[in-house]
């Protein structure tokens, strides 16, 4: 049986997973009144003062313990999720998380190419495994491939790499600074771009210029920040007393939560595919959590 720190940790990541789908559907509407760049710059003005006045509230310290290392890894994980709402503009909401929770994957290879940390047998398989059940989830189309059938898994790339830089770079770092680093890099990239696509419009999500926004525009756009920000919280919390192997593996749930919220909210199913992939990456997640605490709890040499 679990500890109880465990169950609570468990319950934190369900609780984060379930609040993120959620809101992340609502990215599409939000598409119909504006870009991906005013969104962002919105998202970014909503969710820092709720942030600030979190760690006021919790007497957290904000000021960055490296700012150097700080920004590089923000810039590496708002890559991935700017990259992940572009998406979001045009795909369902787990076909998107498909791609960025391949996250994991790509932080075992990363490590092993850039940190020569050895992955292992059962590490080695659920890699493969993981791809095979992003790609049974993202069911691209290998006649007609375009930029965004591959934007998922670029997403996973830059946010595994992103999470693998916080354990190398950022561990004394605490979650609100991280968090606040995330969503001032994003805004800052978002103010830069809005003035690109309004200077050079398109007609794309990624390429809307800026537009006078409408009521409903700032609703979603503030409800989308609150939901981001106690999502962040709930999983900091969850990494914070709970083993992270565990925690990782529930956060795979997200996956489960995107398509029951699609169904619930817009009436679009999931096919049986897609849900095979669920299960493989949900699969893989597991056997590289094993892997982890294996490692962990291998005696040291000496």
């Amino acid at each position: 049986m679990l500890p109880d720190k465990t169950l609570m940790a468990v319950g934190l990541a369900l609780a984060a997973s379930a609040v993120l789908s959620f809101i992340d559907n609502f990215v599409a509407p939000v598409s119909q009144e504006a870009g991906l760049w005013q969104f962002q710059v919105f998202r970014t003005l909503f969710a820092v003062p709720l942030l600030l006045v979190a760690a006021r509230m919790s007497g957290r310290v904000i000021r960055p313990v490296n700012l150097p290392r700080l920004a590089g890894r923000s810039v590496a994980v708002s890559v991935g999720l700017l990259i992940y709402f572009a998406a979001l503009g045009t795909l369902p909401v787990s076909q998107a998380g498909a791609g960025l929770f391949s996250a994991p994957l790509w932080v075992v290879l990363l490590s092993a190419l850039l940190f020569r940390h050895g992955i292992g047998a059962i590490g080695a398989f659920a890699v493969v495994i993981g791809f095979i059940g992003a790609l049974m989830l993202l069911q691209p189309d290998f006649a007609n491939l375009t930029p965004l059938s591959v934007m998922p898994l670029a997403a996973g790339l830059f946010y595994g790499l992103g999470m693998m830089l916080t354990r190398h770079w950022c561990s004394d770092e605490s979650a609100i600074t991280l968090a606040i680093g995330i969503f001032a890099t994003i805004g800052a990239a978002g103010l830069i771009m809005l003035a690109v696509v309004t200077i050079w419009p398109g007609d794309a999500f990624i390429t809307a210029p800026w537009t006078a926004p409408s009521a409903r525009f700032l609703w979603l756009t503030l409800f989308q920040a609150v939901g981001a920000v106690i999502a962040v919280t709930l999983i900091a919390q969850a990494y914070r007393i709970g083993n992270p192997a565990v925690v990782a593996v529930f956060e795979y749930s997200f996956l489960i939560f995107a398509s029951l919220w699609a169904f619930l909210l817009w009436g679009t199913a999931t096919n049986p595919l897609a849900w095979a992939g669920i299960a493989v990456i949900l699969l893989s997640g597991i056997m590289m959590a094993l892997s982890q605490k294996e490692k962990a709890n291998a005696p040291i040499a000496v």
